[in-house]
């Protein structure tokens, strides 16, 4: 018996709380419009890094210090790694002493010059003894610009004992280690730029002339569902694929916060150029995200006041502007659509037009 009770009771419960609240909801309603947008093809495509490579030391040598580890961020002319600089530092610094010294040298041979210059004029010197002077004045000051070409060889061989990023990006890979000797051409660091990501597709050849450059395309990434972004075509690239009659498509997508990575599988959406085609649009307020990535409109049923809600399940589509084009549902032109005030309805549901738009 008191089991009979407990169960009346719970189904009470569970119709109260099933139950659509007696008091209608107010609500902004619209109508489902058709309207002609231009024909949208899908693709599938892969994300690709525009720049990507192996970092290599311009040297060989062991290596001083590691800057970076794998999946940290550098900018570019960051430091990479060191080498073991302490013979190359040697070498600079023994330059420079001569430099020092060959300008020293220039300056005795200029001394001299002007000395017998003067004794020439008074008859003091031979001619000859004079243009020795002057030839140990030239060859001194040769002597200075070869010091100098030393020296900035040698600076050189010393920078290139230090690797930076010739562009910014994500360590992909890190394959060194202080301590490691390394050969000059040894890609020590793999740097990967996702700042901006390239999609590569490959379209049928009957659309190759209906795509244009600068055409904005939807991407969707099946690592990031419910997420939709905006690239625009690259280029075409008019070498096709023999066998497959297929043609490379190359998209450019701003990627500022690096969520898309190279490899990621793309849904590709691209308006043609040409032909239109009739579609359902409608308000993307009047669109409600569930949690489980789905998408539903409210559509109010009856002729009279209070009115009732229907869930509508949908698939979207294109946009333009503020509409949204919807590709799969129930849905005719001239439906009411529950604009505002839809968050919280449930089926079966009475409601109150408040306005219409």
């Amino acid at each position: 018996m008191k089991l009979s009770v407990l169960i009346i009771g719970l189904l009470c419960i569970a119709n109260a709380v099933a139950a659509p609240p007696k008091k209608p909801s107010l609500v902004t309603v619209t109508e489902v419009v058709e309207q002609n947008l231009r024909e949208e093809i899908p693709f599938s495509g892969t994300a690709e890094a525009l720049q990507e490579s192996p970092l290599s030391p311009r040297l060989s040598g062991v290596v001083n210090e590691v800057f970076v580890e794998e999946g940290e961020r550098v900018e570019a002319g960051e430091k990479i790694l060191s080498l073991d600089s302490v013979i190359a530092t040697l070498e600079v610094v023994s330059a420079k002493a001569g430099l020092d010294e060959a300008i020293a040298r220039h300056r005795e041979a200029v001394r001299q010059k002007n000395e017998y210059q003067s004794l020439r004029r008074n008859k003091a010197v031979a001619a000859s003894q004079l243009a020795s002077a002057v030839a140990d004045e030239e060859i001194a000051q040769a002597s200075i610009a070869k010091q100098r070409a030393e020296v900035r060889r040698l600076e050189e061989l010393l920078s290139r004992h230090l690797l930076t990023a010739p562009f910014s990006g994500i360590v992909a890979e890190k394959n060194v280690e202080t301590g490691q000797w390394v050969k000059a051409e040894s890609g020590v660091v793999k740097l990967v730029a996702l700042d901006r990501i390239r999609i590569r597709a490959s379209i049928p050849q009957r659309f190759f002339s209906r795509i244009e450059p600068d055409l904005k395309a939807r991407i969707l990434f099946d690592s990031l569902p419910g997420e939709e972004f905006t690239g625009k075509v690259a280029s075409m690239v008019a070498a096709g694929n023999r066998s497959t009659r297929t043609f490379p498509l190359l998209l450019l997508l701003d990627n500022p916060k690096s969520r898309i990575a190279p490899g990621m599988s793309a849904r590709i959406f691209i308006e043609l150029s040409g032909e239109q085609q009739a579609s359902i649009m409608l308000p993307r307020d009047a669109i409600v995200l569930k949690a489980d990535g789905s998408r539903i409109v409210w559509r109010v049923t009856g002729t009279e006041s209070p009115f009732k809600v229907k869930q509508i399940s949908v698939t979207t589509g294109r946009t333009q502007g503020n509409l949204v084009e919807i590709l799969e549902s129930s849905l005719n032109a001239g439906d009411r659509i529950v604009l505002l005030g839809n968050e919280n309805l449930r089926p079966g549901q009475t409601v109150k037009i408040g306005q219409t738009e």
